[in-house]
């Protein structure tokens, strides 16, 4: 869904904006994540729970890792982290390349390696290094464990950025998921940023 597109203006801008200043602060993350993920599957809805899979791994691999930092155990705090940017990598690179390499080894072995021509989905290499920053980040100690995985979710999934950026950073983004706050002024400049 464009930006611009009837749909988006018309349709889902308004009731996402709608159910969002009408429900109380607690539930405001739940409601962009919801809709961020609607967002998501109205493009690629085969592969919104890629992206919740995604959300829902690294938010236990962050509580791992942060449990293992907290007790002193550097070396499986560091486990923790190669196993998240293994799945992280892992994830990306075989949506981006497996149709690569197995015609490169078809190729090169005669051998009959048929892969479906998978498609890549829609902003996955944003979300992935955006999470993947969030997991560096909790490893050196610059950001603390998103125990909540609507917050964590929210974060990664947030649809303003989520199809072309910008990869943002959880250390810039940390305080305003749990303490924005919210104007009628600041909702009339954004009004006005986004007509111009």
């Amino acid at each position: 869904m464009l930006f611009s597109s009837i749909p988006f203006l018309f349709f889902f801008l308004p009731v996402t904006l709608a159910v969002y200043y009408v429900v109380p602060r607690a539930g405001k993350n739940a409601v962009l994540l919801f809709f961020s993920l609607v967002f998501y599957a109205w493009g690629e809805p085969a592969f919104v729970l890629l992206m919740i899979l995604s959300i829902v791994v690294n938010w236990w691999l962050g509580l791992r890792l942060e449990h293992a930092r907290g007790t002193d155990h550097a070396k499986r705090a560091r486990t923790w982290l190669v196993v998240a940017v293994i799945f992280n990598i892992g994830l990306l690179g075989f949506f981006k390349y497996a149709d690569f390499i197995a015609g490169n080894i078809a190729a090169l072995t005669g051998a009959d390696i048929s892969m479906p021509g998978l498609p890549l989905p829609i902003g996955i290499s944003f979300y992935t290094f955006q999470i993947l920053s969030y997991v560096i980040d909790l490893y050196w100690g610059r950001v603390w464990v998103q125990t909540n995985i609507i917050d964590l979710g929210t974060y990664v999934a947030l649809f303003p950025q989520l199809i072309a950026g910008p990869i943002v950073r959880i250390r810039d983004v940390a305080v305003a998921l749990r303490e924005r706050q919210e104007t009628f002024a600041m909702f009339a400049e954004g009004i006005s940023r986004f007509v111009t």
